[in-house]
């Protein structure tokens, strides 16, 4: 078929009119252009884009490539280019190299260079060899529909190429959020969680709207107003209400990060023994989140919120719980692994565990990337969601970097308590100067969070 037919399909369902250019077989879009006898400013072509939040479509002329490190900072993303053979995994039906600049066609997001826009026509490949596709710039301008538009190409010859393990790593990302989807049901966000969130994104969200939630439930009223009750907080005065919890003692946000992640864990259904247990995971978030927000104020230039820091701590494990939820029998043995081998870095553990039976798609995926998939699908903040996909990676180097670094350096410290994944020992400094934090005050910060361990501990027990 000269036209690939999601192309053709979509084309017609828009009652957008197009030509076609037949040629004879070529192997590259250049000879196409030649043996058409186009004008080469005159050709749109597609380039894509990958990172952890999923694809999007360049489409800029033909000798010129979109100016990446400027769309990062206008869109807030990491996109990375992928190599050609990578990107003909989005074009299935079409034929190898020939990627038709028609995003919608293959539900993905677009981002045009305006320069496009003043041609007269516009020649875009058709997902053949043997055939150009010309459209009036008017149908072209409605193809782009709602695609982002910038001026931001540089020429082929002045572009830096991506470093290959970049554009793999990016590329594996979204595949590992594409089998997720397309081979498991994810368990939906639980529906008074679910309402917790979108109280927390409501600017005019009172403490009685929040306290309307949260009471709901009983039991996880009674976990809140344990909360605000433990000897962590130093209040002595009696607390009946979720209000008394939020104005007395624990404060809005506090009080809906903890009703939120203990509503959103009620999601899984996981043994509570072991040290991938529920005892040990509420464990190790009570102690890591107030960690990672006494760290947080420390940070200079205030890089990092101690809110956010709270909330990525107490959620930046939760792929465990979707593993546990999705491969049970792999989660038992990835359980006793980490009891047998506790210097033995869970990543290590879990690339021998995942592969194996129904979780054989998945073989060398951590339960951070895990996690991400599930927080980014329930619209969790993007600090927390890139914290989960990366804590497991010492050289992580992107936009949240600095969250990711700090909750490794909790988790550094917390093996002194014999909290965390596992116990391999670790050195807390490479953190604290990749954050550029001083080091004694950190220690100091550490130490005061250890005389709360056991009010901590109390609290995580009856999560």
């Amino acid at each position: 078929m000269p036209v690939a037919s999601r192309v053709m399909q979509y084309l017609n369902r828009q009652g957008l009119s197009y030509q076609q250019l037949h040629h004879d077989r070529v192997g590259t879009l250049e000879a196409a252009i030649e043996a058409a006898k186009v004008v080469q400013d005159e050709v749109a072509v597609a380039e894509i884009l990958v990172d952890a939040k999923g694809v999007v479509m360049s489409i800029t002329p033909l000798g010129k490539k979109m100016d990446l490190e400027r769309l990062n900072q206008m869109t807030r993303r990491n996109l990375q280019r992928i190599a050609q053979h990578q990107a003909d995994r989005l074009f299935k039906d079409c034929e190898p190299g020939s990627h038709p600049p028609v995003a919608k066609a293959y539900g993905v997001h677009a981002v045009c260079d305006e320069t496009l826009f003043s041609k007269q026509q516009i020649y875009i490949q058709s997902g053949s060899h043997t055939t150009l596709l010309r459209l009036s710039r008017d149908c072209f301008q409605q193809m782009m529909g709602s695609a982002l538009k910038m001026s931001a190409c540089v020429c082929t010859k002045e572009y830096k190429e991506t470093p290959d393990e970049k554009a793999e790593a990016a590329c594996a990302s979204f595949d590992i959020k594409e089998r997720l989807n397309k081979l498991y049901r994810l368990p939906p966000m639980p529906t008074v969680a679910a309402r917790i969130l979108q109280i927390t994104q409501d600017i005019d969200a009172s403490v009685d709207d929040l306290a309307r939630i949260i009471e709901q439930d009983p039991s996880l009223t009674a976990q809140v107003l344990r909360q605000a009750g433990s000897a962590l907080y130093g209040y002595r005065g009696e607390i009946k209400t979720i209000k008394d919890a939020v104005a007395r003692v624990l404060g809005f946000e506090r009080v809906s990060q903890i009703a939120l992640s203990i509503a959103a864990s009620k999601a899984f259904d996981l043994p509570k023994d072991g040290p991938l247990g529920l005892r040990n995971f509420w464990k190790h978030a009570m102690h890591c989140s107030l960690l990672v927000q006494r760290l947080a104020f420390h940070v200079p230039d205030k890089r990092v919120d101690p809110g956010m820091a709270y909330l990525a701590g107490l959620l930046h494990n939760f792929g465990l719980l979707l593993l546990g939820h999705l491969f049970k029998p792999e989660f038992g043995m990835l359980n006793k692994l980490a009891a047998s081998e506790p210097f033995t870095e869970l990543a290590t553990l879990e690339k021998q565990v995942l592969g194996m039976g129904s979780a054989k798609e998945l073989v060398g995926v951590g339960h951070g990337q895990l996690g991400s998939v599930l927080l980014e699908k329930w619209q969790l903040p993007e600090e927390v969601c890139a914290t989960a996909a990366h804590h497991q990676e010492k050289d992580y180097e992107g936009e949240f970097q600095d969250y990711v670094a700090l909750i490794q350096l909790a988790n550094c410290l917390l093996k002194e308590l014999e909290l965390g994944d596992d116990l391999m020992p670790d050195d807390p400094l490479v953190y604290t100067r990749r954050l550029g934090m001083d080091a004694d005050i950190t220690f100091e910060v550490f130490e005061q969070l250890k005389q709360s361990s056991a009010a901590l501990t109390d609290l995580a027990a009856g999560m």
